[in-house]
């Protein structure tokens, strides 16, 4: 999975981009998504030039001008963003005229273009809305999304699809592409039509939570076609970008991240993962902001483990655990017959030679000896202290389990006695 940040919803400064990318660097992230509504909106393009005798086309130089800064910043710090947003139009918006839909291909074709010379390669793009009749939304989207695939000169270019709201008499319901079944046929009618694999989605949490939707129903109709997902929260009512789990009520987060991650898992989820927390960000004073990209990477890294346990489980040849207690009992439960492991070790010596949900625990010493192809599943809530102990060994096949999205798991916990605990 590639852990990236929106640009917009982390503190980027367009002017010091340089400042911005050291900070997300320091912190461990990787990556960012490249976000070109930071520097051009299409309704903006549209009133302002509409203006002027009636010119409503698009200058892709003066266009290009406006992030040139930010492209340089990135090319010289070797920090390339290999994903990217196109403006959107908003929801709301109350233009009707089907002369801003021709403004938006115009300013999209300009970005692919622009997204080509700087090496991204999936690309997020809204569908055309407005001035067009529900009926006609197909065909019109069909055409402009074909139009974007013949600008498209590199081969593994990626057209992203995205999940949309829309606006009635001030309130949010679901718009184009948010039926994950609809959604699945546009895009396999887009491939077909375009000869090749161009095409695929781009699920955004906040717009799933604002639509009331089944979000492991979604995910698994689309399945494979999801590439991205972007990582976002609101209550459930309001357009917002919170960073997750801040939105919370009886001590619970509002959205279902069970159901994304869960339906995740079982699509063998492989792709861009986009932490977006713009008004989260921008809430904190500016002192303080620098302080967030720390918990920035933690949450991507944590949502990576999350949805990446099975994908793990699968890679190696034949995989051992760490850990005899609850959270191995809750991985015997869930994945103890389609992924069994040899053994299992502990770091509490009373336990060495006994046997645990039936297997035997073993001295963690014993791992030196395993074949190159085996791995090493860690099922303890101690991840970094024990993943820094087995490459301290030599271990390079390390993968995580944890239990807290498991779709069943023991609710009686193990009993043993302090001193056992702080030894394991």
């Amino acid at each position: 999975m590639e852990k990236v940040c929106a640009m917009g919803g982390v503190i980027f400064s367009t002017e010091k981009p340089g400042r911005s990318i050291c900070q997300l660097r320091e912190a461990g992230i990787g990556g960012i998504m490249f976000d070109f509504g930071l520097f051009v909106s299409p309704e903006w393009v549209f009133q302002e030039r509409g203006k002027k005798e009636g010119e409503r086309e698009m200058d892709p130089a003066r266009m290009q001008k406006c992030f040139d800064k930010a492209s340089d910043a990135f090319d010289a710090h070797d920090f390339l963003p290999s994903i990217a947003r196109l403006p959107f139009v908003s929801p709301g918006t109350e233009i009707r005229d089907t002369g801003l839909n021709r403004l938006v291909l115009e300013i999209d074709t300009a970005c692919i273009r622009a997204c080509e010379r700087m090496g991204i390669r999936e690309i997020i793009v809204q569908p055309l809305f407005t001035g067009i009749e529900r009926d006609d939304l197909w065909e019109a989207n069909r055409a402009f999304f074909l139009a974007l695939s013949d600008t498209c000169e590199k081969e593994e270019t990626r057209i992203l699809l995205i999940n949309q709201c829309r606006s009635q008499s001030g309130r949010l319901s679901r718009g184009i592409c948010s039926d994950g079944v609809q959604a699945a046929r546009w895009v396999d009618a887009l491939n077909r039509e375009a000869g090749q694999e161009r095409f695929g989605f781009c699920l955004d949490m906040g717009i799933c939570n604002l639509c009331r939707q089944d979000i492991q129903g979604m995910v698994l109709s689309l399945g494979s076609r999801i590439r991205g997902v972007i990582l976002t929260e609101n209550d459930g009512e309001h357009m917002a970008r919170l960073l997750p789990f801040t939105s919370a009520y009886m001590r619970q987060s509002t959205m279902d991240w069970l159901g994304l991650i869960r339906g995740l898992r079982r699509t063998g989820f492989d792709g861009f993962l986009i932490l977006e927390t713009t008004d989260t960000t921008v809430a904190f004073s500016p002192l303080l902001q620098p302080s967030l990209v720390a918990v920035y990477s933690a949450l991507l890294d944590y949502f990576a483990l999350q949805i990446g346990i099975e994908n793990d489980l699968k890679k190696y040849e034949k995989i051992v655990l760490f850990g005899a207690g609850n959270m191995c009992r809750n991985y015997m439960k869930c994945y103890g017959e389609k992924y069994p492991p040899l053994f299992t070790c502990d770091n509490n010596p009373k336990l060495w030679g006994s046997r645990f949900e039936g297997l035997e625990v073993k001295n963690p010493e014993e791992l030196r000896h395993l074949p190159g192809d085996w791995g090493v599943i860690i099922c303890n809530m101690f991840y970094r202290e024990i993943e820094a102990q087995l490459r301290s060994m030599g271990i390079e096949n390390i993968g995580y389990f944890n239990d807290e999205y498991m779709p069943s798991f023991y609710f009686d916990r193990l009993k043993r006695d302090v001193e056992d605990e702080e030894e394991a």
